[in-house]
């Protein structure tokens, strides 16, 4: 990262650091803090235009689950670290996490951070979404506690 870049990432993040003491309470805050400081915090405007593009790009049942049927693959996972054994993931890219309390803004890690820290940030909704939008991968947290791996295609 060059200096320009860095000084600009670097004012990012202190809006971020605005937006976020305006609080979205305290799971979230702590998930914020558990993923690390390079972890980017969109405004309200591109959260929503993200999970605009979420819905646009992928299928949902009417209940609010994926239809995992526009998949070119899919399969449930035991426990979220299952993801590293995946060869076609690669745990330093990052990913867009999406909960399902339209309030909350998205936020963007690498997915390694997502998946140390994977408790922090199913705690702060109820269904959780964690999405690639460039590989076409997208991974749904169900309450209930069922993970599902999704890719639009394979590579």
């Amino acid at each position: 990262m060059d200096d320009r870049e860095a000084r600009l990432f670097r004012i990012e993040q202190l809006k971020q650091r605005i937006t976020r003491d305006k609080s979205h309470g305290s799971l979230f805050d702590e998930c914020i803090d558990a993923l690390g400081s390079e972890t980017r915090i969109y405004s309200l405007e591109a959260s929503q235009n993200i999970v605009t593009t979420m819905v646009n790009t992928f299928n949902f049942t009417r209940w609010g689950r994926l239809d995992w049927n526009g998949f070119a693959y899919n399969g449930n996972l035991i426990r979220i670290n299952e993801l590293m054994k995946l060869e076609f993931i690669n745990t330093n890219e990052d990913y867009q996490i999406i909960w399902d309390e339209y309030s909350l803004p998205v936020v963007e890690s690498s997915l390694v951070k997502i998946i140390e820290n994977f408790d922090d940030v199913i705690a702060v909704g109820f269904d959780t979404w964690i999405i690639n939008f460039e590989l076409g991968i997208i991974i749904e947290n169900h309450h209930e506690g069922e993970i599902t791996i999704g890719v639009k295609k394979l590579f």
